[in-house]
């Protein structure tokens, strides 16, 4: 909850009006971007696998627009942005992963068994900086599109968050991690490598100054890409063969098929939601 009011809302207004102008394109588009957006994030939750929601969502937005004609009204500097953010948080996050867990060796290397495992829990603030940078970025993105639904047919209302609209996402945000995010966690935390409190403590302070800084200017990034990046920079200069690589390109390919697969979900969700209501194709 204190992520936007911290960090701001511009990832919701990136992905609310950064992207099409859904005063122009109508609700379809919308409608069916989200469908098409929720069908591609639920099969990479049954592949247990972490990908991009604002990828996702995007490139079913593309799909929907190409079902309705409407191509030609995309934001392309909108999704430029969001591609640069993806790529650009994953080869930060590995950077800053590595960076941190060196100075924290550095740091720690005189400090005695019993002195480390009281400076391990720093570790309730740092996954507290995850947090927020959650509520500051993955959760801005449902906001966003709210937020643009609640706009249509009022062309001349400013784009603005209200409390509420935070408030319902972050609720149905916080309640989606607690049934489904233990799936997602047990790939993340538990299958890149064995990773103990000193790893952790530097992937989460790398993974949540990379949201944050991203949140804060607009950038729409996956949380859960930055921190499995961020594992895997810790891991590389901890102990490269350590790391299970064949894990980590299963990853990748997830992450290079999210696009893909939320382009051909936003067709599909589109047509059926154009049939429906409208009565043919």
């Amino acid at each position: 909850m204190a992520g936007p009011l911290i960090a701001g809302t511009a990832v919701a207004q990136t992905l609310g009006h950064g992207i099409v102008d859904y005063h122009v394109v109508g609700s379809l588009p919308l409608v069916g971007g989200m469908a098409g957006g929720i069908l591609a994030l639920l099969a990479a939750y049954a592949a247990r696998v972490p990908v991009s929601a604002s990828v996702a969502l995007v490139s079913a937005t593309i799909g929907s627009l190409l079902v309705t004609h409407q191509i030609h009204q995309l934001m392309w500097s909108g999704v430029a942005k969001v591609g640069v953010s993806l790529i650009g948080s994953i080869v930060v996050g590995f950077i800053a992963g590595g960076f941190v867990y060196t100075l924290a060796v550095l740091a720690f290397r005189n400090a005695s068994w019993r002195t480390g495992m009281r400076l391990m829990r720093l570790q309730y603030a740092s996954i507290a900086l995850q947090a927020i940078g959650y509520g500051a970025n993955d959760a801005e993105k449902i906001m966003g599109l709210i937020v643009a639904a609640t706009m249509i047919g009022a062309p001349s209302a400013s784009f603005a968050v209200p409390l509420w609209v935070i408030a319902v996402s972050i609720g149905a945000f916080a309640l989606g991690m607690a049934i489904g995010g233990v799936r997602i966690a047990k790939t993340v935390g538990g299958k890149l490598f064995r990773i103990r409190q000193l790893h952790a403590l530097s992937y989460q302070v790398a993974s949540a100054a990379t949201v944050l800084t991203a949140s804060g200017v607009g950038a729409p990034l996956s949380t859960t890409e930055t921190t499995a990046s961020a594992i895997l920079g810790v891991g590389a200069v901890d102990n490269p063969r350590a790391l299970r690589w064949r894990v980590a390109s299963e990853l990748v390919v997830a992450w290079l098929l999210t696009a893909p697969v939320g382009l051909t979900t936003g067709v599909i969700a589109t047509h059926v939601l154009r049939t429906i209501f409208h009565g043919g194709p």
